[in-house]
This record gives C-alpha cells, sequence and structure tokens, in this order.
C-alpha cells in the first residue's frame, strides 16, 4: 500500500506480525472504503511499540473544511449558507462551498466560532490545505423608516429624511 492509494472495506492494511508470545498474525483491515492519508509502519522485521499509529484512512466524500470567524462576524452564518473558498493551492480560484455545521458556542480562548463546509469528492484538494474563506452573510432587519436616523451599519451611519414611503436612506 502507497499514500493515496484507494482501499475497500474490510480489505487488509498490514499485518502485525506476533511475537513468541501470540498465537497468530493480526491483519489490520480497512473499517471502510477510503484512501490511505499517511503510512506510518514501513518497517519489517522490527517490533512496534503499542499504541503506535500506523495507518490513516480517510473517506474522500467526508472531507470538510472547518473554520472560524470571530464572534460579531459570525452573526448571520448558518448551516446552509454558501461561502467562498480561496485554497493555497489554487489561489486563482473560488469554491463556493455550503457550511453543513456550527458550533453552538464561541471557543472561550479566541471568541471565535466554528464552522463545517462539506468538500466535494471531485475538487481533489490535499488534507491540511490552507484555505481563506470569504462569507457575506445576509442580516436583515425590518424597522419603521423614522426609526434609521442615527442608526449605526457597517458601512456608517444610517440616516432617514421624512417617514412613510417616501423615506431615504
Amino acid at each position: 500500500m502507497r499514500e493515496g492509494d484507494p482501499v475497500h472495506a474490510g480489505q487488509r492494511l498490514l499485518s502485525i506480525v506476533p511475537t513468541a508470545d501470540e498465537l497468530a498474525e493480526q491483519p489490520i483491515e480497512a473499517p471502510w472504503d477510503g484512501r490511505i492519508a499517511r503510512l506510518h509502519a514501513r518497517v519489517e522485521g522490527r517490533e512496534i511499540a503499542a499504541q503506535t499509529l500506523l495507518v490513516e484512512l480517510f473517506d474522500p466524500n467526508s472531507l470538510v473544511l472547518r473554520f472560524a470567524v470571530d464572534g460579531q462576524q459570525a452573526i448571520g452564518l448558518g448551516v446552509g449558507q454558501s461561502v467562498q473558498v480561496q485554497f493555497s493551492a489554487a489561489p486563482d480560484s473560488l469554491i463556493e462551498l455550503r457550511i453543513t455545521r456550527t458550533w453552538p458556542a464561541l471557543e472561550p480562548e479566541t471568541g471565535q466560532r466554528v464552522f463545517e463546509a462539506w468538500i466535494p469528492p471531485q475538487a481533489d484538494l490535499a488534507i491540511g490545505m490552507k484555505a481563506q474563506v470569504r462569507a457575506n452573510p445576509a442580516i436583515s432587519l425590518q424597522l419603521p423608516a423614522n426609526s434609521l436616523d442615527g442608526l449605526a451599519s457597517p458601512s456608517g451611519i444610517l440616516a432617514a429624511h421624512g417617514s412613510g414611503p417616501q423615506a431615504q436612506a
């Protein structure tokens, strides 16, 4: 097996050869269909310590981009919303992804909220790639026109003149 190779559920990935105390060879099989991300066991005839990481396996159909956004900027972001993503490997192309999961609370150390967006397998991206995420949350307020005087907005101060349908902001 080599890194990047596809594997199928139940396929033997490697075998642990018994020491004098053990009776039989121990096969390690793939628990699901996927790909080999990393092989850590490249030694034959050497003893490996218990709980040593041997193989990293991933499912290309379940890759996600996990990103964090400052608490105030996270307002309006939610499951199903589109985000534009630019991966370091493809700086000239934007990929549109949809948010599939949101964390319910801000991270205590950073004050950021964590989100995940599913990455389609055909994107052919490498695990661990850096990305820049752009989101434009749609935030709407319904206020009477005469209540807009002096209301702060992201682009400055909104000022309304007049009232009713003729109001200008």
